[in-house]
Order: C-alpha cells, then sequence, then structure tokens
C-alpha cells in the first residue's frame, strides 16, 4: 500500500510541476510549437471538464470530483483492491481526478497546455493523460481478460 501512495504523490508532483511550469513560461505567448505539424503548448484557464464541458460549474465538478476520488481513495488503499494492473489503471485515474482538483479548489479552473497541431482538439495537460491511459489501458485489460476467459 506504501508504494501505491508514494507512486500516486509522484504522480501529482509532476502534474502539478507541469502546471506550474506551464503558468510560468507559456501564458501570454499564444502556441508554442514543440514538434511541427504535431504538439504545442498553450496555457488555457479551463473553468469546466473535457472539452470545456460545464464550463463556469467550477464547484459542483468540484464537489462531484471530490466524492468520487474519496470512494476511489477507499477502495484503493483501504479495500485494496484488484490486482496490480487493475490497481496502476486506478491510480493514474485517482492521481489525475487528484490534480485537477487541486487546480479547481485553489484558482477556480484547471491548466491546460498540451495541444495537438494536426486536428482540432482539447488541449489538455497531464493530469488528462493520466485519467485518459488509466481509462483506456484498464478497457483494454477488461477486454483482453474477457477474451481469456472465454478462450478457456
Amino acid at each position: 500500500m506504501i508504494s501505491s501512495i508514494i507512486f500516486t504523490a509522484v504522480l501529482i508532483v509532476i502534474d502539478r510541476l507541469s502546471k506550474i511550469l506551464a503558468a510560468k513560461y507559456l501564458v501570454g505567448k499564444g502556441t508554442v510549437v514543440v514538434i511541427p505539424y504535431l504538439l504545442g503548448l498553450q496555457y488555457l484557464e479551463n473553468t469546466g471538464m473535457a472539452f470545456s464541458m460545464l464550463s463556469g460549474k467550477t464547484v459542483f465538478l468540484a464537489v462531484v470530483t471530490s466524492l468520487a476520488l474519496v470512494v476511489m481513495a477507499y477502495y484503493l488503499f483501504y479495500k485494496r483492491i484488484g490486482r496490480p494492473f487493475e490497481r496502476f489503471c486506478f491510480i493514474l485515474i485517482f492521481a489525475g481526478g487528484v490534480g485537477n482538483l487541486i487546480d479547481r479548489v485553489f484558482q477556480g479552473y484547471v491548466i491546460d497546455y498540451f495541444e495537438f497541431l494536426f486536428m482540432n482538439f482539447a488541449i489538455f495537460n497531464v493530469a488528462d493523460v493520466y485519467v485518459c491511459m488509466g481509462v483506456g489501458l484498464y478497457a483494454l485489460y477488461v477486454v483482453y481478460t474477457e477474451y481469456i476467459k472465454k478462450e478457456k
């Protein structure tokens, strides 16, 4: 359990540091191209959630996120559910949720900065990457384990 807590804390620190750096170096710069035609960095203050849905509903989003995170924390750190890979997926989701919750509570918005240049897509941050990776990997894991069960 201690290793799960340490891993979660490290992920949250990485997210916080990336947002601090974005706020320090990207404000007012427009899009900074990192990889031409692929990836840029652009500072954005998002008062909503993914794709700016529920913009301006910061208190609502903070409350709902907090409740979801309390439930996740209970199952992750107290009940110790799941196999190691499942726990890894849930820790990614949990750390991403905490990272964005910290922004909402202390700033009233989430700092986003990654921008895909090759398509019109939402600007996002490291915490969003954690959540998407956790959900995506868990979905693949479930599909794979169900496939294995059917094969037996």
